[in-house]
């Protein structure tokens, strides 16, 4: 009980407004995108028992990254649920409906917060890269996402200068065309 407290303590915490964007699945389906107000008691009580549902099943939760995100994910949740009103199935006895994959890139994992990384951080991190170090090893000494590892590296990259002599300048200038050229006129007569 002590952890979930100070997991729900860190969730609290980092909720941006006490809101709380949340996405319940179970294996490779959704089943509900909920908005949770974490300043209520039976709000807060809720997401107790979906925290310790999940660590006893295979239900999983996870939060949205945004209100954008959550509404977009809860239309996903209702084209779902309306695929799998036939019964149907796609011939190999596998259900129609939305996987679980359609909602990346909307989802991120229950708690995550995102913290800037300081100056000398991303310093480290192109350091490191100009050490040779793969994205993955960084993100993992780092503790943070892989494309986060990867906005650093490509924001900080080093501008292209001009060359301070051009090449071959002067070789490609105009010349007059040629003399023996024909030229066509309107009508399909030549000159």
């Amino acid at each position: 009980m002590l952890l979930y407290s100070s997991v729900l303590r860190s969730i609290s915490s980092g909720a941006q407004g006490r809101v709380l964007y949340i996405l319940i699945y179970q294996g490779d389906w959704p089943d509900e995108a909920i908005r949770l107000n974490l300043s209520k008691e039976s709000d807060l009580e809720y997401l107790q028992a979906l925290i310790e549902l999940t660590d006893e099943s295979e239900w999983k939760i996870c939060q949205f990254k945004n209100k954008e995100a959550y509404n977009r994910g809860r239309r996903l949740v209702g084209q779902h649920w309306q695929l799998l009103k036939p019964k149907e199935d796609d011939g190999f006895g596998y259900h129609v409906g939305i996987r679980i994959g359609k909602f990346q890139g909307l989802v991120e994992p229950l708690g995550y917060r995102r913290l800037p990384l300081s100056e000398g951080a991303k310093e480290s991190i192109l350091q490191d890269h100009r050490s040779g170090h793969s994205v993955i090893k960084m993100a993992d000494d780092w503790d943070v996402s892989e494309s986060h590892i990867r906005a650093v590296i490509t924001k900080h990259k080093p501008s292209v200068s001009s060359l301070k002599k051009p090449i071959n300048k002067g070789s490609f200038e105009g010349e007059p065309p040629s003399p023996s050229r024909v030229a066509k006129v309107r009508g399909g007569s030549s000159r």
